[in-house]
């Protein structure tokens, strides 16, 4: 017979993806880059055990207005054994230029979550339970929304985010007795990009997450960039793991990511680890410098009339000077 109880776990998915997709770490930084991207990934953690987590996902954003406006999106789906967790999101951004080469960004976003526990697979339940009447699945969904600020100056990027801004309790269908909380979370985080060589640059990353119920989870990375076209680099969260990522620009602006989380100590150490691949693709890209921040087109506009006019002049002034 099934009685009220309460349980925690992680409540999203875990990923190291956003060193190359900003806007898997949050909807604020749709644009960052310049371009509309789009990303699919794919997520299996605790390689090693059956009925582990996994995660397909797709995200990206694209500018409606100029590089002020851009719209994103996100869909993704997390498995683990019983339990399933659908989310769809769409976020809106605006950036706005405070001074050269500085600007601040502000994203909001709503979200839409539905969460599953499949019943007629789970051990030590009666499908007879009048609680449960022969359902194969108990389900319940919940609306969320969250906001952030993101400032940037050339290669400094610092920001601030509430991902889940509410916490929401909401009770499966035929069974009052089982619930999904989604908790608030805040984000804290901060990255520089390091021009070491000519060919070479060092991006530092530092994120810190915080929900009520949970301990606090820190990431500490650094990724070296081979011009701008190459990557390779390591990734430390304080919950016992280490992720490696590898990965590079391939053709005509689409990117291919991996990582592999190691577990570290105790049972971390016996899970398998983790393995995280994502293939973007970057819109409007012909260039072969992943790295590389597009230009405005307001900008290069106003370069190129600049020559334009420039050039005549000096011509007239010599022809005259004769």
């Amino acid at each position: 017979m099934l009685t009220r109880m309460s349980a925690y776990s992680q409540q999203f998915p875990l990923t190291s993806q956003y060193l190359i997709n900003p806007y898997a770490l949050t909807p604020t930084l749709a644009g960052s880059t310049g371009y509309p991207e789009v990303f699919l990934g794919y997520r299996k953690d605790l390689a090693g055990i059956k009925g582990a987590p996994r995660t397909f996902k797709i995200n990206g954003a694209g500018n409606v207005v100029d590089d002020k406006m851009w719209v994103g999106g996100e869909i993704y789906t997390d498995k683990t054994d019983i339990l399933s967790l659908f989310k769809a999101q769409l976020s809106y951004t605006y950036k706005l230029q405070l001074e050269d080469q500085q600007f601040l960004s502000f994203g909001v976003w709503g979200s839409f979550y539905q969460n599953s526990v499949r019943t007629d697979n789970a051990i030590g339940i009666d499908p007879n339970d009048p609680l449960i009447n022969n359902a194969a699945k108990l389900n319940t969904s919940a609306l969320n929304a969250g906001f952030g600020l993101n400032y940037n100056w050339r290669d400094l990027n610092l920001g601030a985010a509430f991902p889940t801004l509410f916490p929401n309790k909401e009770k499966y269908t035929l069974n009052p007795g089982y619930y999904l909380r989604l908790q608030r979370e805040m984000l804290l985080y901060g990255s520089y990009m390091f021009q070491v060589q000519a060919d070479w640059k060092l991006q530092a990353y530092a994120v810190y997450r915080k929900m009520s119920n949970e301990p606090i989870s820190v990431d500490i990375s650094l990724l070296a960039i081979y011009i701008d076209r190459f990557w390779l680099g390591a990734l430390y969260r304080n919950s016992g793991a280490v992720a490696i990522n590898l990965g590079g620009l391939v053709y005509n602006g689409f990117t291919l990511n991996y990582s592999y989380d190691i577990g570290l100590g105790g049972l971390n150490r016996k899970t398998g680890g983790a393995h995280e691949i994502s293939l973007g693709y970057r819109f409007n890209f012909n260039g072969n410098k992943y790295f590389d921040k597009k230009v405005s087109g307001e900008k290069r506009s106003k370069a190129r009339k600049s020559r334009d006019l420039s050039f005549p002049q000096v011509q007239e002034y010599n022809y005259r000077k004769r």
